[in-house]
């Protein structure tokens, strides 16, 4: 492997590191200058006031050159001058070799969760499709001089990329990392909790105290899935849930999506938190860190949507 080191400082810093490694120069459109002028600011993505490390992995020698010239401008967000430049097919290629999906999400995380970091780096992984001698960003480690902080990969970000940006994911996992989270595991509980609640069984159905509730299909939307990942990595309680509290850091996502299946198809109805006329009804389970209550709203006179779901307060 080949380990090309640079700190972030500009983009000037960025040529002259290409320079001196390949013997080539990035070629940037004259008009375009590092300078700040009011109205042609390019603006770095990594972390505008937080200095940075940025190594560049390459598996084969025979990239190198394309590599620097391609990878080091990706890495520090300046495939915005790329694509200015480049139109729609610019921006193509970017996405898919995964330059722009791993940048943004570094820029993400770092803007979230940079300052309280000592010695950030951000090493970015490449590899060559076999056919052509291109090279593709495959993953991105986040480090904290040697600890390493986050990985992701990019399929990692297009499994979830209806859920969040590669920019939101990278807040979203530096925010939980300052609230104590482990950010390689907050990543495993979203993809985890969104590839198993894809598919939900259906609610059979319930004559209660507080009415009629017939079967119906159910589903969990995206919006109300990022809500519920949102407030478990920031550990929210809402008002108008006095006896809720938060689930501890160490439940899986796939755990949680199947306490929300048993909720659905055996849960026992809580008509005091249930609201008819509001459209919604309490389902709880035990489980064995505790009582849990998922929300169902109406959506049709045959069909559900799960709202919300949380641990109950031990009595």
């Amino acid at each position: 492997m080949l380990f090309l080191g640079m700190t972030v400082s500009g983009a000037s810093a960025a040529a002259s590191f290409v320079n001196a490694t390949t013997n080539s120069t990035v070629t940037v459109p004259q008009e375009f200058s590092p300078e700040k002028k009011p109205g042609n600011e390019v603006r770095p993505q990594f972390i505008p006031a937080v200095l940075a490390g940025i190594s560049i992995v390459v598996g084969s020698t025979e990239l190198l050159a394309i590599t620097v010239s391609l990878a080091t401008l990706m890495t520090m967000g300046l495939y915005k001058v790329i694509e200015k430049y480049g139109g729609k097919v610019a921006d193509i290629i970017l996405r898919a070799t995964g330059f722009k999906q791993l940048s943004e999400f570094s820029d993400g995380f770092l803007n979230a969760a940079g300052y309280s970091m000592s010695h950030p780096n951000v090493e970015v992984h490449l590899k060559k499709l076999w056919f052509i001698p291109l090279p593709i960003a495959e993953k991105v480690v986040i480090k904290d001089g040697s600890e390493t902080i986050v990985e992701v990969k990019k399929s990692e970000l297009d499994q979830v990329n209806d859920l969040f940006t590669p920019k939101e994911f990278g807040q979203l996992l530096g925010q939980a990392y300052l609230n104590g989270w482990d950010a390689n595991k907050a990543k495993e509980f979203t993809e985890e909790l969104y590839k198993e609640t894809r598919t939900l069984p259906k609610f059979n159905g319930r004559y209660t105290s507080c009415g009629y509730w017939p079967p119906g299909k159910v589903k969990l939307f995206e919006s109300d899935l990022r809500h519920i990942i949102r407030r478990h990595y920031e550990g929210k309680v809402y008002y108008g849930e006095p006896d809720a509290t938060v689930f501890p850091k160490s439940i899986t996502g796939k755990w949680l999506a199947d306490v929300i299946k048993k909720a659905i198809t055996s849960g026992e109805v809580n008509c005091g938190k249930t609201n008819p006329n509001g459209g919604k009804i309490a389902l709880e389970v035990n489980t064995e860190i505790g009582r849990v209550r998922v929300i169902l709203q109406r959506i049709g006179y045959k069909s559900y949507k799960v709202l919300t779901v949380y641990l109950l307060k031990s009595h």
